[in-house]
């Protein structure tokens, strides 16, 4: 009997290893085979679904047309010395990984480790990425991106910062979308300033290049075709038209602009209701008016558009106003005092959208008399501010901005503000021709139809009358092609001042060997080239907005501590008060007990001073106090965060644990009494 007992007490051990045994092999292979069968699948549960790819990445790499190579190059080390950066590094690692995973093999992606003084830290260097130094020792470490096309075009993201989290899927694929259209974007330039240089500096041999630093900027990235302001059409090659202060823009050339428009074309416009640099060209200063007019405003395309930028309002702000120096009219002589101007603004990046890809990386901005958007009633656009004044922003006197020496003084004592103003805006959605009735007549039809119906017996008009039909004919044709209603949604970024972009307000350009060196101190460029940059892709980039961040900081927990810290601030600064207080009274009895040579205090004295001592000690324990209750309340809050934490699944599991014993327990006991 005790035989059999021992051999079921072997048998049942024998079992259970068997079965551990059997249970670690299944798990394994349930691992292994999960890892083939649902390499694909993917479950993101974050809240910003930040490992889901948006609908225009997915386009985007569905619409590669030849093999694109993306070499990752990051340095282990960046992992052990900067942490933070290598959590942000596995997320764009993992990202990666998808884009090559949707790219149904258009896209191979190679990993790289370069480490100091081999071959892979050198291929680093020569294709364009910066390495930065952590420690003393300087050795540089890596983390960029590389990528080339079948034609060996490459795009490199240098250094992945941190700071562009939110943004990382854009410009992954903003790099991927140039790989796979690497032809150079064309820019259609309407302009009534002279951004690209004088007619002299253009004509006269050996003349100095006075042409604006934008305009260089623009030409090393895009292709640029000058249109003039009487153009009847925009040329077929133009991936985008940009308006700059078209302040002679006839009926033809806006109706060309129309139907750009219609047909899904982007276009940025700026626009002012009184352009500074304009105005202060010396041949529009010639003649007896002392008032210049110099303004720039599209009301029948705005209207279409849903949006309007009243023409008689220049905008300032108090807060945003920058000092200047401005001649005065003293009794004796006239002096300079320096005064806050209203409407030369510098603009923060409270003033700008975060969200924006635009406008998000940007933090200083020189603004001077803009004018300000607003989107009309019952319109079927949106308007997204990318600009705005402060809440101490309002309208200025455009008759004083408008002076041959601007009245700065006067505009300054007579400014008030009175809210927020948009300066500059995304407009999106479907929009229909500020044309409904066709293209407008030439005027060439007009004097060809006078000159026949005027015309002399006998004198011969046929030749007008054969120009007469193919003017008629052409305008019949475009009548035929006119298009109604937008064939895409509306793209558009509209921004109410152009002063911006002179020199003077953000660029600092100096001669060096007879080139010209431009060292920005604002960002009015970037602004015009982000905007450019951002409409240049595709409707699928464009529709890519900020993500979250994949570091997301406790903010229950900061809120508690800043509440703690203000309040802690707040009752350390009367307790300070009150200690300083006691310990100067404290001096000054001492010092006249000393004064008057005694020896020995009396015992008013020494009640007194010890009366202060005991003060200045109850304080500096209720300072203590104010600070131990600071760091008890954050710090429970944070126990509690961790204990949720770490001891959540723990617990989980154990509590599957005992429920499925008990359920075996109960299974074995009704088998039993079976």
């Amino acid at each position: 009997m005790a035989d059999s007992v021992k051999n079921q007490v072997r048998q049942r051990n024998l079992l259970s290893v068997l079965g551990l045994f059997v249970i670690a092999a299944l798990f394994i292979g349930v691992i292994v085979m999960s890892n083939q069968l649902f390499r694909s699948a993917r479950l993101d549960l974050t809240q910003d679904k930040l490992f889901t790819l948006s609908e225009g990445t997915k386009q985007v790499l569905s619409e590669i047309d030849e093999p694109i190579s993306l070499r990752f190059y990051y340095s282990a080390r960046i992992a052990e010395d900067l942490p933070d950066i290598g959590v942000y590094a596995q997320r764009v690692r993992d990202m990666m990984e998808e884009y090559a995973s949707l790219a149904d093999g258009k896209i191979r992606l190679e990993i790289f480790d370069p480490e100091p003084f081999t071959d892979q830290e050198d291929h680093a260097v020569a294709v364009g990425l910066q390495g930065v130094p952590i420690d003393q020792g300087g050795d540089l470490v890596y983390f960029g991106l590389s990528g080339t096309n079948s034609t060996d075009f490459q795009q490199v993201i240098p250094f992945f910062d941190q700071q562009r989290e939110r943004f990382l899927e854009y410009d992954l694929t903003r790099l991927v979308y140039n790989l796979a259209n690497p032809k150079k974007p064309v820019i259609a330039l309407m302009s009534g300033l002279p951004v690209s240089g004088s007619q002299y500096s253009k004509q006269a041999p050996g003349a100095p290049d006075d042409s604006w630093t934008i305009w260089r900027q623009l030409k090393d990235l895009f292709g640029i075709e000058e249109i003039l302001q009487v153009a009847t059409t925009v040329p077929k090659e133009t991936d985008l038209l940009l308006l700059l202060h078209p302040d002679k823009i006839d009926e033809r050339s806006r109706y060309a602009v129309d139907q750009f428009v219609m047909k899904g074309g982007k276009v940025v416009v700026l626009l002012d209701p009184h352009s500074e640099v304009q105005a202060s060209d010396p041949q529009r200063r010639r003649g007896p008016s002392p008032t210049i007019v110099a303004g720039s405003a599209l009301p029948d395309l705005l209207k279409s558009w849903g949006v309007e930028m009243p023409a008689g309002d220049v905008i300032g702000d108090a807060q945003l106003a920058r000092r200047v120096q401005a001649p005065t009219q003293g009794p004796v002589a006239s002096r300079v005092a320096a005064v806050d101007y209203p409407l030369w603004l510098a603009l923060g990046p409270d003033q700008l959208n975060r969200e924006d890809l635009v406008t998000s990386q940007l933090s200083l901005l020189h603004f001077a008399s803009p004018g300000h958007l607003v989107p009309l009633e019952g319109a079927t656009t949106t308007l997204t501010p990318l600009i705005q004044t402060s809440d101490q922003g309002g309208k200025a006197k455009l008759n004083l901005a408008q002076q041959g020496a601007p009245k700065i003084l006067e505009q300054t004592n007579l400014f008030t503000a009175d809210g927020q103003y948009t300066l500059a805006a995304r407009i999106t959605g479907p929009v229909k021709t500020a044309f409904p009735d066709g293209p407008p007549k030439s005027p060439i039809i007009g004097e060809l139809e006078k000159a026949i119906a005027e015309a002399k017996p006998g004198e011969d008009v046929a030749d007008k009358q054969k120009e007469l039909d193919k003017a008629l004919k052409e305008w019949e044709d475009a009548k035929a092609a006119h298009i109604a209603e937008a064939q895409s949604p509306l793209n558009a970024i509209v921004i109410a001042d152009v002063d911006f972009l002179a020199d003077g307000l953000w660029v600092r350009v100096q001669d060096f060997f007879g080139q010209k060196v431009a060292a920005p101190y604002a960002h009015n460029g970037n602004l015009l080239i982000n905007s450019v940059d951002n409409l240049m892709g595709s409707e699928a980039l464009i529709s890519l907005r900020s993500r979250g961040v994949f570091q997301r900081p406790f903010s229950y927990i900061q809120t508690i501590q800043r509440k703690a810290e203000t309040a802690f601030r707040q009752k350390e600064q009367e307790l300070l008060l009150e200690l300083g207080q006691a310990e100067e009274s404290l001096k000054k009895l001492q010092t006249q007990a000393s004064g008057e040579g005694a020896l020995v205090l009396s015992q008013e004295q020494k009640g007194e001073i010890a009366q202060f001592r005991d003060k200045a000690l109850s304080l500096r324990r209720e300072l203590r106090d104010v600070q131990f209750q600071l760091r008890r309340d954050v710090e429970q809050v944070t126990d509690l965060v961790k204990v949720i934490n770490i001891g959540a699944v723990p617990a989980l599991v154990a509590v599957f644990a005992l429920i499925l014993a008990f359920a075996r327990r109960s299974m074995r006991r009704r088998a039993a009494h079976a």
